[in-house]
């Protein structure tokens, strides 16, 4: 069935080709023709039905246009909404986290930096305890991050997201 639709996917994108090169091939030809002498050479129906030139090329152009669109692609659904980073200044452990969560930057959210060190009720509530990842308003790692810890959270948000497997009944 895939492959079907494939097959259709590619006759349509060249039958719109087609049809849009042909269109630019009439529109030349119309302006060459309504701006200077006419064109010589061309047969007899070109001269007679001068009418209906622009009504086909526009049609042409359309209907190319319509063969070209293609569906809007289906963005995944992000697999978290907020990533909060709270770190403070001069700290090596933050600054390896902050690597660490750079690397999967392409499925997480952007990044918002915290410096508790500018929020006494922040240096209150964590202390020493930084790095702090905060992934949807949830504390996911406190000290070190560990990337294979990550990449299960990320691994299994996704399982999360994917409709569930029905054996056909």
């Amino acid at each position: 069935m895939e492959h079907a639709d494939e097959s259709t996917d590619r006759a349509r994108g060249l039958l719109g080709t087609l049809l849009m090169l042909a269109a630019s091939v009439l529109a030349v030809l119309i302006f060459c023709d309504r701006t200077g002498d006419g064109l010589p050479g061309m047969p007899t129906i070109w001269h007679t039905s001068r009418g209906i030139h622009f009504a086909l090329c526009v049609a042409l152009f359309v209907m190319a246009a319509l063969l070209l669109k293609t569906a809007p692609a289906n963005l995944p659904t992000p697999l978290f909404a907020t990533l909060r980073f709270y770190t403070r200044r001069n700290c090596p452990l933050c600054d390896h986290a902050l690597e660490v969560l750079e690397r999967f930057q392409n499925v997480l959210p952007d990044i918002e930096l915290i410096d508790i060190d500018e929020d006494p009720e922040l240096q209150q509530r964590f202390g020493d305890s930084v790095p702090v990842v905060e992934l949807d308003g949830q504390v996911r790692f406190r000290g070190a991050v560990q990337p294979e810890l990550l990449q299960r959270l990320i691994d299994a948000a996704v399982q999360r997201q994917q409709p569930p497997v029905t054996d056909g009944q």
